[in-house]
């Protein structure tokens, strides 16, 4: 039996009816979970499989042999596109068990919240939705789990054929460009190499008579930068709509903090740790102003947990308390505090500095 028999076989018997209502329930949530991850498990192994026997550019053993049987083209073709169904099925396993641990809550004396909970599944604490995470456990029911994401858009609507695209268009839209620059110095004691960013290396070339040579490395274009993860995204939200894709994203932007989005990039894998420009629509301004505010706080030596910040700056944005309390999971009382702090700060609002304080930030920027 061949391997790409055996891959395809597998891959057609994917099938999962999950009842989205009973993954409130503890033991249901476990059984999904672990099926789901012990799927991804074979589905690693047979990538691996694959790359071993020279699937993803099957075909280079044919190049340079003039009139070779077309059986041995469409062979080489069947194993092309089944390391790419494959690699399409592994991401979409990947996006189905981020959303789910994202939604998961432990709690006993202690809460344990998304990656950390799953660890304590076994334990007897109670079993509740994170409503600080972002997730949305609806996208189950449309993730090619099979990889044949080409007959899930041939079944789509055109009104969700035309979400694909826009969805497609705003994670692919970003150019690539200059990232880091490299630099070999000559030195008494022989060659030295130093990395350098953009910035460190414009101020850095005043120097340029020390360097011998230098590289570039450049930076992969797209908001989401890998191929297969975008169309996976693009085929799980269009069914949901391009403004529940955008407010999903903007979610994690307000919810998660920097340190948090570059570690785990949850259910948008491979996004950029910074807000893109221009991406998000209108919800531009309020994660913009959430980035002003951790400034301000940064500035002021003070920290502050990201998603209470995001929720001042998607309330001062919207003035819907109702809306800010019910989407980021805060009390209304510690949001009204925080909101008069930020203000006392001067880093809210049209308040004034008091001078102490805005002596204090001039001397921080010294």
């Amino acid at each position: 039996m061949s391997l790409t028999y055996t891959v395809n076989n597998f891959l057609d018997s994917l099938e999962y009816r999950i009842d989205l209502d009973r993954l409130g329930e503890r033991a249901y949530f476990t059984e999904i979970y672990s099926t789901i991850s012990e799927t991804l498990s074979a589905l690693e192994r047979f990538k691996e499989e694959m790359e071993f026997y020279g699937f993803p550019n099957p075909f280079y053993p044919l190049k340079g042999l003039k009139g070779s049987e077309p059986s041995f083209r469409n062979r080489a073709q069947h194993k092309k596109l089944t390391y790419k169904r494959n690699t399409y099925a592994l991401f979409a396993h990947k996006l189905a068990l981020e959303h789910l641990a994202d939604s998961l809550l432990l709690e006993n004396k202690r809460v344990y919240r998304g990656r950390e909970a799953l660890t304590h599944l076994s334990e007897d604490l109670t079993f509740c939705r994170n409503e600080e995470g972002v997730y949305r456990l609806d996208l189950l029911r449309s993730i090619p789990f099979s990889g044949d994401y080409m007959i899930k858009l041939s079944n789509f609507t055109p009104q969700e054929r035309k979400n694909y695209r826009k969805i497609l268009k705003i994670t692919d839209r970003e150019k690539g460009g200059l990232s880091s620059v490299s630099i070999y110095m000559r030195r008494n004691a022989g060659r030295m190499k130093k990395n350098l960013s953009l910035r460190e290396y414009r101020s850095f070339v005043k120097n340029k008579g020390e360097i011998e040579s230098f590289r570039v490395h450049r930076k992969k274009g797209g908001l989401i930068k890998n191929k297969y993860i975008r169309k996976i995204l693009a085929i799980a939200y269009a069914p949901l709509g391009v403004d529940t894709f955008l407010f999903d994203l903007a979610m994690f932007y307000l919810k998660k903090g920097k340190y948090e989005r570059e570690r785990y990039a949850g259910i948008f894998p491979t996004l950029p740790g910074d807000p893109p420009e221009d991406k998000l629509g209108m919800y531009e301004e309020m994660v913009s102003l959430k980035g002003q505010l951790e400034d301000g706080l940064q500035r002021l030596g003070k920290t502050e947990k990201s998603l209470l910040v995001g929720s001042v700056a998607y309330y001062e944005h919207t003035g819907e308390m109702e809306e800010t309390l019910r989407y980021f999971g805060v009390d209304e009382e510690e949001l009204r505090r925080k909101i008069e702090e930020f203000k006392s700060f001067g880093i809210l609002g049209e308040r004034d500095l008091s001078p102490r304080t805005q002596e204090f930030l001039e001397y921080l920027q010294r």
